[in-house]
């Protein structure tokens, strides 16, 4: 198989907009979507996967990415897009874990600078959507402007956008003509569940290898 190299990002729901009990279901039912994702994108060449790492379905999304290029696709590569060096220093300890237990375990860890500053957050999502083929963005049917702003700027740059709504509530619109994926409670993946109408498909400054 060739290998493209061809570079994928992905943004997700933030923790604090998901219920805290409802996480353990959300991780999972996210981390289904996602994965169907990953291997979709594998399938079409893609082979570089991007994550800003916010606590949420980017940490849930970057665990699902180490385990299969770990178990079956070994070409695949995690590359963490920090908006800052002090990212997780508030964190409660449990997303700690998950975090640098990811970092650990990533091909390459970019930061944008060593502490936070007033938008730092969007700087660091632009310059991981920079380059890209593809953004998939997990959706959770409330607009708060994240992941609005990010399918918009990937579609400025002439990215495909897939859209995709993991939980459960009326299906949204995001962006120019991209669509969702729409995913029943049971999570069955049944192709009459979905709708899939895609956008067409046409460094930054510090960086730290961290597998050898």
């Amino acid at each position: 198989m060739h290998i493209l190299h061809t570079s994928c990002s992905i943004i997700g729901v933030q923790a604090y907009r998901l219920g805290e009990a409802d996480l353990p279901l959300h991780r999972e039912r996210m981390g289904q979507v996602v994965e169907r994702e990953l291997r979709e994108a594998i399938n079409d060449g893609l082979y570089e996967f991007r994550l800003g790492m916010n606590m949420g379905a980017d940490l849930w999304a970057a665990e699902r990415v180490i385990a299969l290029r770990d178990k079956l696709f070994p070409e695949i590569t995690l590359h963490c897009y920090l908006p800052c060096e002090t990212q997780a220093n508030h964190w409660p300890e449990p997303w700690r874990e998950v975090y640098f237990n990811c970092l650990a375990q990533a091909d390459q860890v970019f930061f944008l600078q060593s502490r936070y500053s007033k938008g730092c957050m969007q700087k660091r999502t632009r310059e991981m959507i920079n380059g890209s083929a593809r953004l998939i963005a997990l959706h959770d049917n409330v607009a708060d402007g994240l992941i609005e702003g990010a399918v918009s700027y990937a579609e400025s740059r002439g990215i495909a956008c897939h859209v995709v709504q993991p939980l459960e509530g009326p299906p949204v619109q995001v962006g120019k003509v991209s669509s969702v994926y729409i995913h029943e409670a049971d999570q069955s993946v049944n192709s009459s569940q979905v709708v899939s109408t895609y956008s067409e498909r046409f460094s930054m400054g510090k960086s730290a290898s961290k597998r050898a």
